[in-house]
């Protein structure tokens, strides 16, 4: 399903033309509004449906997430937060994601009105097309009319789920109440639960149009609610029922979720549909990450945000065995060519290397897909404030420039109709081993980890650069048939206790999900935010690296949450109340 060139909905949308006057003249309907009677039709509810979706990339231009800020990507607060990710580029861009990542950010934060306001935006939308299905009754057909409903169900239990896993006090809108007479007083989780089972018990489709959410679109989301509550018993059915019953299974590469010719593939779930070229403009091409390409002559972009830290590229490393060094990888901190000149001498480290390192993050002298090998800080733009790394599961091939990518140049010609995927099979896979681990079943635990780190083991960059510098003019000498660093991934053999159990496989999502914006709110929910942060950041900023960052302090019980957007307490004083922890 492509996005709708218009927008329909409540908030900054298609407006919804209700009542009557006996002046003739008062009579007629504005131009660019629309009856609610000319919508109670299966179509006019499916047209307000697909409005609804228009929002789930977090992105409208000209309107609240404009900039990115409830992008679906959820880069600005599952990974600038985490021990993932710097914000990157130059330290006086956006200075509201500055204040995200140093732990700073306050209830005037821009981005977290944006977050706010984005995501209620679809709340809003879902809700018309709920009220509109309503008042068609039985104009539309029952078993029609009920996946009309689960969808847009999904849709507001997603939007609302956007906010309670980043915010903690907020209010649950549906299509029958008065939206600013709402207060944030109870907490949530049941409302999002139940608008996910009401589809699922009323039998949503399990295949319905790409890019529409599924009958298993709604139970991988419904675990993942009941993940964030430690409610491992609830989530437990839905995922077994997605592993063993649902049409999926996982690609032969690790890549292949992130390569933009390998769209709705075989593992995916859902996934945000985008496109270009298509005579909509930037409307629905991947614009809520439009910045986190890279900088360079050929491959430049913009802007080189989402610059991955010294501490994930070391998670990567590995034992004799093949095994991440889940206790001591901060030790003998690898910075690659940080502080390095592009025009001096550099050799990639040599050091053991789990292959997936190298599909997730972009760093020289290693081949960043097809455009050739990363020359080192030409890339970006200050790569003394924000390291010598740059994120590639964002990128598109060289080959697709122009086809996949927007044709006519902007600002921003990283602009690309890569899909995002929200929920895939090795997800699944992982959330089910942190179940088995929870009810102490280790050696299915350590199975299903297996089963995901089985599916990387071959799955190596190839290419070994032996240029050393990349001036202009420079003949690549790159030997093909050979991996481009040295590479070890190997099986657990054994997960001898439970701790061990939670330790491998929290870092194996980390491995295997890294720079997809679900780091930080993991951490949160594992109840390990501040001991991880903490320790991070004394490993990450030691010997004066990263200037910009030094001091941050992340505080324990506050900044594992956001706040209430100032501009909407104002808005609604007397109705929402501030988060006590700010």
């Amino acid at each position: 399903m492509k996005k709708l060139y218009f927008k329909l909905g409540t908030i900054g949308a298609l407006m919804l033309f209700v009542g009557s006057c006996s002046d003739e003249f008062l009579e007629e309907k504005p131009k660019g509004t629309v009856s609610e009677e000319i919508l109670t039709t299966a179509s006019g509810v499916d047209l307000l449906l697909v409005g609804a979706y228009a929002r789930i990339d977090g992105y409208s231009q000209g309107e609240a997430g404009g900039t990115g800020g409830a992008s679906a990507t959820n880069w600005v607060w599952g990974d600038v937060p985490s021990d993932d990710m710097h914000r990157g580029d130059q330290t006086g861009g956006w200075s509201p994601i500055n204040l995200i990542e140093r732990y700073e950010a306050d209830p005037a934060n821009a981005w977290i009105e944006e977050l706010w306001a984005a995501n209620y935006d679809g709340v809003a939308r879902a809700n018309d097309a709920l009220r509109v299905l309503r008042k068609a009754g039985d104009l539309i057909d029952a078993g029609e009319a009920r996946q009309l409903e689960a969808e847009a169900r999904w849709l507001r239990a997603w939007y609302h789920f956007q906010l309670r896993s980043k915010i903690e006090k907020i209010p649950y809108i549906t299509e029958d109440v008065e939206a600013k007479e709402v207060p944030n007083d109870r907490e949530v989780w049941d409302d999002i639960e139940a608008d996910l089972v009401w589809g699922i018990e009323n039998n949503m489709n399990e295949n319905p149009e790409i890019g529409r959410a599924s009958l298993w679109a709604a139970k991988a989301l419904l675990a993942r609610v009941h993940l964030f509550q430690n409610e491992f018993a609830e989530a437990k059915p839905y995922l077994d029922d997605i592993i063993d019953n649902g049409p999926f299974e996982l690609m032969d590469h690790f890549y292949d979720n992130f390569d933009e010719e390998k769209q709705n593939n075989a593992e995916s779930i859902f996934e945000v549909q985008y496109t270009v070229n298509d005579g909509a403009g930037e409307h629905n091409s991947g614009a809520d990450h439009r910045t986190l390409f890279p900088r360079g002559s050929d491959v430049g972009s913009c802007c080189s945000y989402s610059a991955p830290s010294f501490d994930l590229f070391n998670a990567f490393k590995v034992d004799a065995n093949g095994l991440p060094l889940l206790d001591n990888f901060q030790d003998d901190l690898l910075l690659e060519d940080y502080g390095v000149l592009d025009t001096e001498p550099f050799t990639p480290t040599d050091v053991a290397l789990d292959p997936r390192v190298d599909w997730t993050i972009g760093r020289r002298g290693i081949p960043f897909l097809d455009w050739g090998p990363m020359s080192g800080s030409d890339w970006m733009l200050d790569q003394a404030g924000m390291g010598p790394f740059l994120n590639k599961k964002v990128m598109f091939y060289k080959r697709n420039k122009g086809v996949i990518s927007i044709s006519s140049p902007t600002w921003s010609n990283g602009l690309n109709g890569n899909n995002w995927r929200i929920f895939r099979l090795s997800h699944v896979i992982l959330w089910r081993a942190e179940v088995a681990a929870e009810e102490n079943d280790l050696v299915l635990a350590k199975d299903l980890v297996n089963m995901i780190r089985e599916r990387a083991q071959d799955d190596m960059v190839m290419g070994k650069v032996n240029n050393t510098t990349f001036e202009s003019g420079y003949e690549l000498d790159i030997e093909e048939d050979q991996p481009a660093a040295n590479y070890n991934l190997g099986l657990y053999t054994s997960f001898p206790d439970q701790d061990y159990a939670r330790k491998a496989i929290r870092h194996e999502m980390r491995l295997e999900f890294a720079l997809e914006g679900m780091r930080f709110q993991d951490l949160v929910r594992w109840g390990v935010d501040a001991e991880t942060i903490t320790n991070y950041l004394q490993s990450e900023l030691s010997d004066g690296k990263l200037p910009w960052l030094q001091g941050s302090v992340y505080t324990d019980g506050q900044d594992d949450h956001w706040p209430i957007p100032q501009a909407q307490l104002d808005l609604q004083s007397g109705i929402l109340t501030q988060d006590p922890a700010y």
